[in-house]
């Protein structure tokens, strides 16, 4: 069968900061946010550039036979980015080969995700997705968009058709001291997960200089403070389920 290839960035093979347990994770190259805080800026361009990490096109032959090597080791795959969903094709055609195989489809499929694919695009690769984590930059739309360069009306859509599914594994909120993390702000967070379901998981990560570019090199480090401060908060607000982390999600491994 001639499966799409993807552009992959790197991959980690033992991770547990990417999801439930010990997983392995394949980065893929491209995004279509342009995140001045983003700690993997390297996976930005949608093609390689001078600035990139190397990449190299990996079939999902590749993958599911890395996989057999350490399956035993691990609990599921995360694919993350960039923004992995960008790669559809190749996201639908590896999930599907890991749960259509006798010896892989014991592993959990998860995806990293900014939350932009449309429900056409969800519904596509919904029947081999265990779970979503879907990063919420925030959710006024005007400092979404400050932050990202991008609205977030798909980021909301993608966080209401995932949870409806029971398939969001969790919300993610990047807390920047000064930025994000005003009572406006964390009130119109608590106010839309909330309503999509106020028992939803909520990690709240806290800004690392880590990988940033632009005006966000000027932000401070969000402090352990500042970080429980904005969870205690949205707790006090109704949000049933919030953790804090000081550490970002793993980066490339280049």
């Amino acid at each position: 069968m001639n499966l799409t290839p993807g552009l992959v960035a790197s991959s980690v093979p033992f991770s547990v900061v990417d999801g439930p347990g010990s997983r392995y994770v394949l980065f893929l190259q491209g995004c279509n946010f342009n995140c001045g805080a983003c700690h993997n800026p390297s996976t930005i361009a949608r093609w390689p550039t001078e600035t990139s990490t190397p990449v190299e096109y990996r079939t999902v032959d590749d993958i599911t036979t890395e996989l057999r090597g350490i399956g035993r080791l691990i609990s599921g795959i995360t694919v993350s980015g960039g923004e992995a969903t960008l790669q559809l094709g190749f996201l639908v055609d590896l999930f599907a080969a890991i749960k259509t195989d006798h010896d892989l489809n014991r592993l959990s499929t998860l995806v990293d995700t900014n939350g932009t694919p449309t429900v056409e695009e969800w519904e596509r690769l919904g029947p081999f997705l265990d779970g979503a984590m879907v990063d919420l930059k925030a959710c006024s739309p005007g400092l979404h968009h400050k932050l990202t360069g991008a609205g977030n009306t798909s980021v909301k859509d993608s966080i209401r058709w995932l949870s409806v599914r029971g398939k969001l594994t969790e919300v993610r909120l990047l807390v920047i001291e000064g930025v994000t993390d005003d009572p406006e702000e964390l009130e119109a967070w608590a106010e839309f997960v909330s309503n999509v379901d106020p028992a939803t998981p909520v990690r709240l990560m806290g800004f690392r200089h880590q990988g940033a570019r632009k005006v966000a090199k000027q932000w401070p480090e969000t402090s352990g403070v500042a970080l429980n401060k904005a969870a205690e908060a949205l707790r006090k607000l109704g949000l049933a389920n919030v953790t804090a982390e000081m550490t970002a999600t793993s980066t490339t491994a280049a």
